[in-house]
């Protein structure tokens, strides 16, 4: 049976290229499968694909009833395909805390790496034989499959500047580019950001939600928007309109409140936006962060997933 591989919701270049990366690797092994989008690509995977020659994956919202699919870089249920109560999950890989119940045992590979494209590396990597020696000829590392994995791990660490950021994480992208060439990381990689950082007219709407999670904790459920950028001023000269924004997407989707960070990417900074009073004291209290106007700014914080999310999960706990 067809094994679907599905990454996040709102898909950035980690879940994408790790669910191709799988794909390829579970092929090689005689094993049917086949990557999806839960969405557009951003401006950056786009920049990937093309540099790279690769095509974009089928995108879809759901898949019909008992599917077997497997979950790359994402295991909550909010994050995840529309239907997916009713597929059948059989495995997952994943980087981010566990927070799923299946009725069934399967295999779950977590592992506090920088990306998902790490642990699919590391499964390239560490194929051995049957006696226990590494396999030097299967599945073989394609250029263009060890050059989607570099890209999802510098876009993920942000070229290591991320507290995600691991040795592993270096390492394997050494290795990596022993096979996929790439002359100069440090200049391929503020292209990428360069190019996830073109946003042109797009809408406030889309802006928020181009790389937005949703997380609960406890009764009260909130919404996490991030932009990632070497151009700052792109989202601070639409605060105002993003502020309003976030009001309706709280509204709209019954949420206690929504967050916009905008991530300085180089200079390793944040300024975040709000959807109400309440909300603005909570990320205050939590990062002592600085008010700027209603820009809430910190130094330093640049992870949702190592440093925002945790600090609030956190601070709810004490309470």
């Amino acid at each position: 049976m067809l094994k679907h591989i599905i990454g996040h919701k709102n898909p950035d270049t980690d879940t994408i290229c790790s669910s191709i990366a799988y794909q390829d690797f579970l092929n090689q092994r005689g094993i049917e499968a086949k990557a999806y989008a839960l969405g557009h690509l951003n401006n950056e995977t786009r920049f990937i694909f093309n540099k790279f020659g690769v095509e974009e994956p089928e995108h879809i919202q759901e898949l019909p009833k008992g599917s077997e699919i497997i979950l790359i870089d994402h295991n909550e249920e909010v994050h995840s395909i529309e239907n997916l109560k009713d597929l059948d999950i059989v495995e997952i890989i994943d980087h981010h805390r566990v927070k799923i119940e299946t009725d069934k045992p399967i295999s779950i590979y977590v592992e506090p790496l920088g990306s998902s494209c790490s642990i699919i590396a590391k499964k390239f990597f560490e194929i051995v034989t049957p006696n226990g020696n590494p396999d030097a000829t299967f599945p073989t590392l394609s250029k263009a499959i060890a050059s989607l994995l570099i890209s999802g791990i510098i876009s993920d660490t942000l070229f290591f500047r991320s507290p995600t950021t691991t040795d592993v994480d270096k390492e394997l992208a050494k290795k990596l580019n022993e096979v996929a060439q790439i002359e100069d990381l440090e200049k391929f990689s503020l292209d990428m950001f360069n190019a996830k950082s073109d946003l042109g007219d797009i809408s406030m709407a889309d802006l928020i939600k181009l790389d937005y999670k949703v997380y609960d904790f406890g009764k009260d459920t909130y919404g996490f928007g991030v932009m990632e950028t070497t151009n700052k001023d792109f989202g601070l000269n639409k605060k105002e309109k993003l502020k309003e924004k976030l009001k309706e997407i709280k509204k709209d989707d019954n949420l206690k409140g929504v967050f916009f960070s905008i991530i300085d990417i180089l200079n390793e900074e944040s300024y975040t936006l709000a959807s109400g009073d309440e909300e603005t004291e909570l990320f205050t209290k939590s990062f002592n962060s600085e008010n700027n106007d209603g820009v809430l700014f910190v130094k330093g914080l640049i992870s949702r997933k190592k440093q925002i999310v945790p600090k609030i999960q956190e601070r709810f706990k004490n309470e």
